[in-house]
């Protein structure tokens, strides 16, 4: 029997959850989105300003992946982040190429350049 694409998504999405919180050192777990498919939005809630859309199968669509972000980044402060994973492999990230003067279009980075790039644009609220 193959897998369920949907239970992928979910178990990536939970995964991912778990990977911000001991990256970011929060207190709390941040939470999925149970209203995207009806309402749409971020796939992860709660970590201000960032719009998380995860992704976790074995064939890339980058493209559309981003398209898909930036179309759920509401407000201009939001910052639109593609996170996703093949089996077996660490995370892979897309932001904005505006951050290397280059608007229009995202850059990939790897999990432990994020990290510091997500550091360094986190700000915690009270």
């Amino acid at each position: 029997m193959g897998i369920n694409i949907r239970s992928k998504g979910q178990s990536g999405e939970r995964e991912f959850c778990k990977w911000l919180q001991k990256t970011l050192k929060l207190e709390e777990l941040p939470s999925r989105n149970l209203d995207q498919v009806r309402c749409g939005g971020a796939d992860v809630l709660g970590v201000i300003p960032f719009v998380f859309e995860i992704k976790r199968c074995e064939t890339l669509s980058l493209k559309s992946w981003w398209k898909q972000v930036v179309t759920a980044a509401f407000y201009p402060e939001d910052i639109p982040v593609v996170a996703y994973r093949q089996n077996r492999k660490k995370w892979k990230f897309l932001i904005s190429s505006v951050y290397v003067g280059v608007p229009g279009s995202f850059i990939q980075l790897e999990e432990e350049v994020f990290k510091k790039w997500l550091k360094n644009h986190y700000v915690k609220t009270p």
